[in-house]
């Protein structure tokens, strides 16, 4: 997914230098090295709890790839929560380690205010991604990843500018409009399909761990072969 990404980067500069100049591009790189601080704890908490849906969804046991989806999923929109609050209240804070121009500050606020919007949603983007992954869904997955920066952003990014007065306001909105529009989907799609893929997980095996109530003796499944020999 990094060529995707530097696409989505040149894209970024390409329309920003020209709607707007080298200020606005400055203001992107800062932007683009912030969203790193979200993106990398989102994606190595979600990649791993994969082993731990995964493995429970192969031995069957539902409630269990249920409760870890559960955790997952508050986890990273807790996560991304926290980030949005942490950039809409105090972003000179962390723009300062980047630069203490005061012009290119405010213009990286003014951006951050627009591009950042709606960013709290990407915890549900990662969290039901990787977990399709894990659940063997892979191409599903790439799928609804590409859809957010492939399908949605890049075409918004010089579609928007043709219909918008303020053009660089125009190519910052598409990224929260593109957020938006794609975690929708993602997340309807995902639910149909955990729906079907645990429907389905659960009618494989007839005594799976699903069926066993808690603190219940388990009955071997040999049980009924065994002889006394003592008659």
């Amino acid at each position: 997914m990094q060529s995707t990404e530097s696409l989505l980067n040149i894209s970024f500069n390409t329309a920003l230098s020209t709607y707007g100049g080298d200020i606005n591009v400055g203001a992107m790189t800062i932007i683009a090295s912030l969203m790193q601080a979200l993106m990398l704890p989102l994606t190595g908490l979600t990649q791993g709890a994969q082993p731990i849906i995964s493995y429970n969804y192969g031995a069957q046991n539902n409630e269990r790839v249920k409760k870890a989806f559960t955790w997952l999923f508050g986890l990273s929109m807790g996560y991304s929560t926290l980030f949005w609050l942490v950039m809409k209240l105090t972003p000179r804070f962390l723009i300062r380690f980047f630069t203490t121009d005061p012009v290119l500050m405010e213009t990286t606020i003014a951006s951050i205010n627009v591009y950042m919007a709606v960013v709290f949603v990407l915890g549900a983007q990662i969290a039901t991604q990787q977990t399709l992954i894990a659940l063997g869904q892979a191409r599903q997955s790439l799928i609804l990843a590409l859809l957010r920066k492939i399908i949605l952003l890049i075409p918004l990014i010089y579609i928007l500018p043709q219909f918008m007065d303020n053009k660089v306001f125009a190519v910052l909105v598409s990224e929260p409009i593109a957020d938006f529009l794609s975690v929708t989907i993602t997340v309807i799609v995902f639910f149909i399909t955990f729906k079907k893929l645990l429907a389905k997980n659960h009618a494989e095996i007839p005594n799976h761990p699903d069926d066993v109530e808690e603190g219940s003796p388990q009955v071997s499944s040999n049980a009924d072969a065994v002889t006394d020999n003592r008659y």
